[in-house]
């Protein structure tokens, strides 16, 4: 996963790949600089090619060789460009240098209290309304899921399995699911068996029996920052505390400040994603997984692992943490909502040394998954539906992702940061000039767009100049409309500091 900085607007019709006159007096090097993040996002200038000279450039865009040097030295600052003594300037790899790490002082390791439900509930409302431009709520759209298969099977299971549709199911799940699933983990270090399994309705309520299984209300639970919001919301529903691990963009959480925590005895579980995280799209190395596991075992602080993108990850093969999990301490969720249909609500955990007690509290909570949904995912897998299904869902999510991508770098304002998934639907943005993404997503939810801000997906306002945008259907005219209309917006918002930025910088 790549962070990619990105540009403005496309110059004036007919302008070609060059670059042009520049007639804004006020911020000609800011304006040269537009210019060229445009070529280069375009293409028009690869990764290690050299720049036209400094006197080339003036004599372009008709402006003196100081004003040149000084756009060449903003975007070297920038990470856009190198500048080489005795050689010239050349477009730098944004894949190295345009990922920042996470601020380590922003992150005090300390258990804190949480209180986000009311805003994260507030901004889920708008994906129910059909009317809405839907880039909110991370979910592939139905166009790329197989809608009418499902429909066909569950119609074929009412009428050939009504009775056993009808009834409760058995509570660990049914043996189509569970034997099929555990055959995913024959090359784990030790591998799961159809016992270890236990169907949940989706992988809330996997996370949510696994919280219960490890911690008591008032425990403190280490989460990465950024993290799915569901997670928080999760921990404060179970009135737990949080300690947010600073997470980086492309390696995952950071295993150094993750041992200094548990070092210190202060938590009684750590809730993690290691393939296509939410939101930032990572797919943790196998090193740092197995790494990740050994730190576990050597502080028996057990791992709830949310796998629910891991069916999407893009290059095939992907394992979880779960895989080199031989103490039993990773009590592994996962779901069909994301890759196949959400209103199935079938899930599915594999609780190690903890699945006793994760039974007992499944039964005691709702007793069993829908029957219906299980029968129907069962068929699904024994047919070899699902496993071909994922390939080509792989496929156009990627596709989708890239297309997406493409668009926001079209529209979005010059030093808005963009992540480039290995996995799932959704896009990262960081916004320039503090712009507060509370107050964008109030002016798009106005105009018909829902996005969704990215301050619920850490605390205390780390990540208030964020955006997370769905990316899970294809790029239709009004999609694009949509994404022109939010980089308007924002370059606007941008240019207005003192109405819709944030007070503070971060």
């Amino acid at each position: 996963m790549q962070w990619h900085r990105i540009t403005t607007r496309q110059g004036p019709p007919g302008a070609g790949p060059g670059v042009y006159p520049v007639n804004d007096d006020r911020f000609l090097y800011e304006r040269i600089s537009r210019r060229l993040l445009e070529q280069i996002g375009a293409g028009s200038f690869a990764v290690g090619q050299k720049l036209p000279s400094v006197r080339r450039m003036s004599g372009l865009f008709q402006v003196s060789v100081n004003t040149v040097m000084q756009s060449y030295r903003h975007l070297e600052a920038e990470g856009y460009l190198e500048i080489r003594p005795q050689s010239g300037v050349y477009v730098r790899s944004a894949d190295i240098h345009g990922i920042p790490e996470p601020d380590g002082s922003r992150y005090p390791l300390l258990p804190v209290e949480l209180s986000l439900s009311e805003e994260v509930l507030h901004y889920m409302e708008l994906h129910a309304d059909p009317q809405m431009m839907r880039l909110g709520i991370a979910l592939p759209g139905p166009e790329v899921q197989p809608v009418d298969r499902v429909m066909q099977t569950i119609r074929d299971v009412t009428r050939h399995h009504a009775l056993e549709a009808w009834d409760y199911m058995h509570p660990n799940g049914h043996p189509l699911i569970t034997h099929h699933l555990a055959r995913r983990s024959l090359n784990y270090e030790v591998p799961i068996t159809p016992d270890d399994i236990i169907v949940t309705g989706g992988a809330m309520e996997g996370l949510s029996l696994a919280l219960r299984c490890v911690s008591k209300p008032g425990d403190a639970v280490a989460v990465e920052s950024p993290t799915y919001y569901g997670a928080l919301l999760l921990l404060e529903t179970h009135q737990r505390r949080v300690v947010e691990i600073p997470t980086h963009p492309r390696h995952g959480i950071s295993l150094s400040a993750l041992e200094q925590v548990f070092a210190k005895g202060e938590v009684s579980a750590c809730m993690v994603a290691t393939n296509a995280q939410n939101p930032l799209g990572f797919t943790m190395s196998l090193e740092r997984k197995r790494a990740l596991v050994v730190l576990s075992e050597k502080y028996g602080i057990p791992l709830i692992e949310n796998d629910v993108w891991g069916d999407t990850v893009y290059e095939e093969g992907a394992v979880p943490a779960k895989a080199f999990d031989r103490a039993g301490l990773v009590i592994y969720c996962n779901s069909f909502s994301k890759s196949l249909m959400p209103g199935l609500r079938i899930g599915w955990a594999a609780a190690g040394r903890f699945q006793k007690r994760f039974r007992e509290l499944r039964q005691l909570s709702t007793i069993t998954a829908t029957s219906m949904g299980q029968i129907v995912m069962g068929r699904l897998l024994e047919s070899g539906f699902y496993t071909q299904h994922l390939r080509e869902l792989r496929l156009h999510l990627r596709e989708q992702v890239n297309e997406t991508a493409a668009e926001i770098v079209r529209h979005f304002p010059a030093g808005t940061r963009l992540t480039r998934p290995t996995g799932g639907c959704v896009l990262w943005l960081r916004l320039p000039g503090q712009v507060d993404s509370v107050a964008l997503f109030r002016r798009a939810a106005a105009e018909g767009i829902h996005v969704f801000p990215g301050g619920v997906f850490s605390l205390d306002g780390k990540h208030a100049d964020y955006l997370r945008i769905n990316a899970g259907s294809p790029v239709t005219a009004r999609l694009r409309r949509a994404l022109a209309w939010l980089g308007e917006t924002a370059t606007e918002m941008a240019a207005s500091p003192s109405c819709y930025c944030r007070d503070k910088p971060e």
